[in-house]
């Protein structure tokens, strides 16, 4: 068999088994099983395959017709402007969280911005994505999962950032333990999730980890206690934006409205509101 058709194979049982993106994923577990870049795979797809890598690959195939994610599969996943490790009991990076970042870039760009604070940090894809763009602010990322701290410390190194610091916390009680007037930048990419919509969502979705999905009975636990613990203790001018689900940008920005100067929806590449941000007054 060559690598065509060991490809074409990992398609079939894929698809078979109702796959959604059965292509993309197949060939991403031969490029990692056979350490391929998408030009080696053309280059080299009549070639004869070796058997151990054939056998390896659909050992992978295998987990992922389980329900294990493409993404803790492969350990790594692109995220703006880096790579980042993952695997079970860290929030897999997607690109809807890129509109968080591109909140705080296009603000950090136009203010003389020295602080950074990223809640809910999980693998640390927004904290360090900022840091990566500007290597002369400090931002610190908060995270209590013990797993997803551990990731997060790993993806700072992978990354090679110099500016990010790693905090275990819990964001519900540290607040007290920072001067919050100090912070010029806000982020958080919350738990959202409502605690009984958990069970209804993809098998994928429901190998990430609990603590990571679940925002309580109404999806806006965090958005409150970040609202009724952090805001009110920041300074006026302190920019802070948030990610939300596709129904919740309009109530969290009623929510945040009475502290808020300027309040802004920001809306993903699918045309979503995605991320809320606002001014604080």
């Amino acid at each position: 068999m060559n690598i065509f058709e060991v490809l074409k194979s990992g398609e079939s049982i894929l698809k078979e088994n109702n796959v959604q993106d059965y292509d993309f994923d197949a060939l991403c577990l031969l490029e990692e099983t056979f350490n391929f870049t998408r030009n080696d795979y053309y280059l080299n797809r009549f070639n004869e395959a070796d058997k151990d890598l054939s056998e390896k690959y659909f050992s992978l195939i295998e987990r992922r017709i389980s329900g294990e994610p493409l993404q803790y599969i492969i350990g790594k996943w692109p995220f703006m402007y880096g790579e980042f490790y993952v695997g079970e009991g860290v929030l897999i990076p997607r690109s809807d969280t890129e509109t968080l970042v591109f909140s705080a870039i296009d603000y950090i760009k136009k203010n003389n911005v020295k602080v950074v604070f990223d809640l809910c940090a999980g693998s640390g894809c927004v904290g360090i994505s900022v840091a990566k763009k500007f290597p002369d602010v400090q931002v610190f990322c908060i995270e209590l999962s013990d797993v997803a701290f551990n990731y997060l410390e790993r993806n700072i190194k992978l990354n090679a950032v110099k500016n990010v610091t790693a905090i275990k916390g819990d964001i519900t009680k540290c607040f007290a333990d920072f001067d919050l007037e100090k912070i010029d930048v806000l982020l958080s990419n919350p738990p959202y999730i409502e605690t009984d919509e958990i069970k209804t969502l993809s098998i994928e979705v429901q190998k990430e980890p609990f603590m990571a999905l679940d925002g309580g009975n109404d999806g806006y636990y965090f958005y409150d206690i970040i609202a009724e613990n952090w805001l009110p203790c920041m300074r006026k001018g302190t920019f802070a934006s948030f990610e939300c689900g596709e129904t919740q940008a309009r109530v969290l920005a009623e929510k945040l409205n009475h502290l808020s100067a300027e309040t802004e929806i920001h809306r993903d590449l699918n045309n979503i509101e995605r991320v809320v941000s606002l001014i604080k007054k």
